[in-house]
């Protein structure tokens, strides 16, 4: 790899990063919808089904971009370290140690920078289309509740 390449990295660190912030909107999302749920089960005796069905969409949605926000952070972290060790940048050792956890198959070892950055931009989409799941279904909730008479 050369100078280039640790370029690309820092840039995927920094876009990578931005993660934090969908997570964070995101868990305050989840966290609402499962004390929505909460309340609507403790309050009522028969709870409105299109509530409680909205905060669960919104809770299963959440908990998936929770998933998608820690393997965004865990590229986010590779990428770094592999961007400030010294020398050029390569990831023969950071392969070795994950496939020896079990994190990574063999097939993908080896694989350039602008490969890992692509996989690591998909999940970033991902956690980005969890979130967007999220607060379309409580709009709608919001649309259907506020709708009815």
């Amino acid at each position: 790899m050369n100078v280039a390449s640790r370029s690309l990295l820092w840039c995927a660190v920094a876009f990578l990063e931005q993660g934090r912030v969908i997570d964070r909107l995101s868990r305050a999302l989840t966290a609402s919808a499962i004390v929505s749920i909460l309340i609507a089960l403790a309050i009522a005796a028969h709870p409105p089904r299109v509530l409680v069905g909205v905060a669960s969409v919104a809770a299963f949605a959440g908990f998936a971009e929770m998933y998608f926000a820690v393997r965004v952070g865990f590229d986010a972290s590779l990428f770094r370290r592999v961007a400030e060790a010294e020398g050029p940048p390569e990831f023969a050792a950071t392969d070795a140690a994950l496939e020896a956890m079990g994190l990574m198959a063999p097939a993908k070892c080896g694989r350039p920078a602008e490969a890992r950055i692509a996989g690591a931009r998909r999940l970033f989409r991902f956690q980005v289309l969890a979130l967007a799941a999220q607060v379309l279904s409580l709009l709608i909730g919001a649309t259907i509740v506020l709708a009815s008479p």
